[in-house]
């Protein structure tokens, strides 16, 4: 009786549950850092479309967003694009930058083409070369200036960017209670949409078809 209670008692659910919590014991070594999710909740700063970095779209994402802006494939290369590569049959855009940022950058500092922007911005911060250590996320974040950095790390001010919705740890004790509190309102985001988010960078840019781009970029 009390083994048919048991039973019931581990739903699908529970059981995959109890697995995650067995395996995070017994091979700590084969988790990846962000096992159990990471703190970040977009604040709608724009900083990611400010600072300097190429945005490149594949095929397909020309045809969405032209689509979405009414204009054919000549008229969004000349207005949009700034650069082209092809693989013969296909050609990637690299987006044109305006003063202040991204070109689809609005007066108020968000996307104009938000519903259909870029995968490349769709999946950031979740990009393989952000996710490779805990310290590479937490240089990714706006870092206060009193906080010291080893050399050669990246140091982003608030002014020149660096991604505000990402939360990283801190002592205890150099928390101040404003500090704590915003930490308190930022969202946790599973494993499962980390993992998602990387898988589609990754397919993404496998694709590019120029191989000197595709090595030298941070995108991966």
């Amino acid at each position: 009786m009390r083994a048919f209670i048991l039973l019931t008692l581990i739903t699908p659910i529970n059981a995959l549950s109890l697995f995650h919590r067995i395996r995070s014991k017994l091979l700590p070594f084969t988790l990846p850092w962000y096992e159990s999710g990471l703190q970040f909740s977009c604040t709608s700063c724009g900083k990611c479309c400010k600072v300097d970095g190429d945005v490149w779209l594949s095929p397909a994402e020309v045809d969405t967003i032209q689509n979405h802006l009414g204009v054919g494939e000549e008229e969004f290369k000349s207005k949009y694009g700034r650069a082209g590569v092809s693989d013969g049959q296909e050609t990637w855009v690299c987006l044109k930058r305006k003063e202040g940022g991204c070109i689809f950058l609005n007066p108020v500092g968000q996307c104009s083409i938000y519903d259909v922007r870029p995968i490349q911005c769709e999946t950031y911060p979740f990009w393989p070369s952000l996710l490779a250590s805990r310290n590479d996320w937490k240089n990714e974040a706006v870092i206060p200036d009193d906080m010291e950095l080893k050399e050669n790390e990246r140091y982003w001010t608030a002014e020149l960017g660096g991604c505000e919705g990402i939360s990283y740890e801190q002592p205890e004790d150099t928390q101040s209670s404003n500090d704590k509190t915003q930490m308190e309102d930022v969202s946790i985001v599973t494993r499962k949409e980390i993992v998602s988010k990387m898988k589609a960078a990754k397919k993404h840019w496998k694709s590019f078809p120029v191989e000197e781009i595709k090595q030298s970029t941070w995108y991966l």
